[in-house]
């Protein structure tokens, strides 16, 4: 057994296999991130329909700001409220992530989706992950999820924050939720390092190519 797995380790790689299955895995990752986003701009695009279309008419003759509750248990809601009570726009939900930050986020994840498509067709294109444009993608990418992490709830909670002050509400209501994503910007971090390694194997293929 042991012999087995010396003789598979010290098997000559085959670069042109290697390049091809790297190909075919990448157009498949490629087309699952086409699917994904699609999905997801349907989905966010299919919610702002039907909000638009129920909430638009109530909010048409007029509308003032008030705490609404929706489920017994959740707490208040902080809600433009038209002639119809039954559906208002909500602003700042009970725990405090607001309407306007949760939009900004989907459109963060579109980009990220798009950014990882645009990542696996290089990747698909060249043959090969050490090149500079998979690089540049890549820092993209970290670069996205850090400002996921850090300024897209913050942006969204001042947006909502000065709506609120607009309506006779309070600034700091719309400041009361979690403003930074710490899963996002460890993800940013790791990413901008994983582009830093990319980055070395860069190198190490110019080079490889040079000798071939």
């Amino acid at each position: 057994m042991i012999r087995w797995n010396v003789s598979k380790s010290n098997k000559a790689i085959n670069r042109e296999q290697a390049i091809a299955d790297l190909r075919k895995l990448t157009h498949i990752c490629k087309w699952a991130t086409i699917c994904t986003t699609v999905a997801l701009a349907l989905g966010l695009f299919a919610v702002i329909a039907i909000e638009l279309l129920l909430i638009l008419p109530s909010l048409s003759q007029g509308f003032y700001l008030q705490s609404v509750e929706f489920k017994a248990g959740e707490g208040p809601f902080l809600a433009l409220v038209g002639t119809n009570a039954q559906t208002p726009l909500m602003l700042v939900a009970h725990d405090g992530h607001t309407a306007i930050g949760s939009v900004m986020m989907t459109c963060l994840a579109l980009a990220i989706a798009l950014s990882a498509y645009r990542f696996f067709s290089a990747i698909e294109k060249a043959g090969r992950p050490f090149d500079l444009e998979c690089i540049r993608i890549l820092r993209q990418a970290g670069h996205l999820f850090l400002i996921g992490g850090v300024a897209v709830k913050l942006l969204g909670a001042i947006a909502t924050g000065l709506i609120l002050s607009g309506f006779g509400g309070n600034f700091t209501d719309a400041l009361g939720g979690q403003l930074l994503d710490p899963s996002m910007l460890f993800a940013g971090l790791i990413i901008s390092l994983i582009a830093s390694v990319f980055q070395y194997g860069c190198i190490l293929q110019i080079q490889d190519d040079e000798l071939l």
